[in-house]
């Protein structure tokens, strides 16, 4: 996970997300069960620290989380009151120093959200009367992806490559792997644009599912011409 999660969680808590981003972020929520794990141990870390400690010490782990947005978001923020702390304060920053260390080291191995940035969907420009396809579309551009598996579920003809690609992400977005992984072997094995699409997505696929080795062959299976090569030397390199 990147130091981006943690800021955005950050936002969630100190209501500084707009109405739009708070709701892309609770959906996103409830259709990726690891970011919803990762965002309850951070509320019950964040709840033990304000309860155990006082006031000055809740004001010095403000004071930490600005310096944190500063330095990984890139914006200014308001510089926190600089609090005299007595020996006591002292330990009780260097807990809240360790737990949030602790915190980054846990997120040291790459995972699926951090690469789970999808294209747009434009599928419906060419089936204009599909009132499915048309309800996909919105839902999976609006990051509803259960909502776009229902809607893919209805359409009679999927053997539109491109559609399969988009059903995918969807499904494993679900964690519905197996039909996702059949789509895109299927994707593979063809010869449409979406070829290595394909491929990419299984390596994420198996990423997700924490299938290291599995991952890593699909990685190396894309030629140095695909769109996602680069990420993908990237991922190798972590993953390695």
């Amino acid at each position: 996970m990147s130091e981006q999660l943690y800021i955005t969680f950050e936002n969630y808590f100190s209501n500084e997300m707009s109405q739009e981003e708070k709701l892309e972020f609770e959906n996103q929520l409830q259709n990726d069960i690891e970011l919803r794990e990762k965002f309850e141990l951070y509320k019950e870390t964040t709840k033990f620290l304000a309860t155990k400690f006082d006031s000055e010490t809740i004001a010095f782990k403000e004071n930490l989380k600005s310096i944190s947005k500063e330095n990984f978001a890139e914006k200014e923020v308001k510089k926190s009151k600089v609090i005299a702390f007595k020996p006591f304060y002292y330990a009780v920053a260097a807990s809240v120093v360790l737990a949030l260390g602790t915190w980054f080291m846990m997120q040291g191995t790459p995972e699926y959200g951090d690469f789970n940035q999808h294209e747009n969907a434009f599928f419906v420009e060419r089936s204009v009367g599909d009132t499915n396809l048309n309800e996909a579309q919105k839902a999976f551009n609006e990051k509803d992806y259960k909502k776009t598996v229902l809607a893919f579920e209805k359409v009679q003809n999927l053997t539109n490559p491109e559609l399969q690609y988009f059903y995918a992400i969807a499904l494993i977005e679900t964690n519905d792997f197996t039909k996702a992984e059949i789509l895109l072997n299927t994707i593979k094995s063809g010869s449409s644009v979406y070829k290595e699409k394909a491929v990419w997505y299984l390596a994420l696929s198996n990423l997700k599912q924490n299938k290291i080795d599995e991952c890593k062959i699909y990685l190396n299976q894309l030629s140095p011409d695909a769109e996602d090569y680069q990420k993908a030397q990237k991922l190798l390199k972590k993953i390695d």
